[in-house]
């Protein structure tokens, strides 16, 4: 015998369940949604000054293979004596943690996503970047193929969308003789430290 239900109340029957659980599913993927929007949009670390250790002294590029705002190159640095992929553009602005001389400004950044380590590349249009990686900007950038991340060379290697959380690690550059030198790099290492 069924007990009676207190005043105000009614049991649930299996036409109720009809509309709660979907309701419910729903109500749970919006709140998942907006969780993930502010995750990938709110929860960025700001580029502060960096905090350099002393490496090898490797050769990035030479300075008449960055001509222009925007020309890059890709190289080797070493990390733990392991090869690092790193990248060093030239960019029309001064950035933090890159290397002025006289209207030319250079910047190194590791190639290692600080998601989840994949290598990222330099994408050089910007409407196709804008298609594959939702982020819209006027100048090349760096993506990350394995989850979409974008990072902003003009922000010092800022993850600017995606799942990133942390900036892509810059390295310090020295010049000699018309020649761009990687001689350290920024501590913590990420993803290869954490801090």
């Amino acid at each position: 015998m069924r007990e009676p239900s207190p005043p105000g109340l009614r049991r649930l029957n299996r036409r109720d369940l009809l509309w709660v659980v979907p309701s419910a599913i729903t109500a749970g993927f919006f709140g998942w949604l907006a969780w993930r929007t502010y995750v990938i949009h709110f929860t960025k670390t700001q580029v502060a000054e960096p905090v350099w250790r002393d490496g090898p002294r490797l050769k990035a590029a030479a300075l008449s293979e960055l001509d222009a705002p925007w020309r890059f190159r890709y190289f080797e640095y070493a990390y733990n004596g392991s090869p690092l992929q790193a990248v060093v553009f030239r960019l029309s602005n001064p950035v933090t943690g890159g290397l002025s001389i006289n209207d030319a400004h250079f910047l190194a950044l590791s190639r290692i996503c600080t998601h989840h380590g994949c290598v990222v590349n330099y994408v050089d249009n910007p409407e196709l970047g804008s298609i594959a990686y939702n982020y819209r900007t006027d100048h090349p950038f760096m993506g990350c193929p394995c989850h979409f991340g974008a990072f902003e060379p003009l922000q010092g290697g800022k993850a600017v969308y995606g799942p990133p959380r942390f900036p892509l690690p810059r390295l310090r550059l020295e010049e000699e003789n018309g020649v761009l030198y990687a001689t350290g790099y920024e501590t913590p290492f990420r993803p290869l430290e954490q801090g």
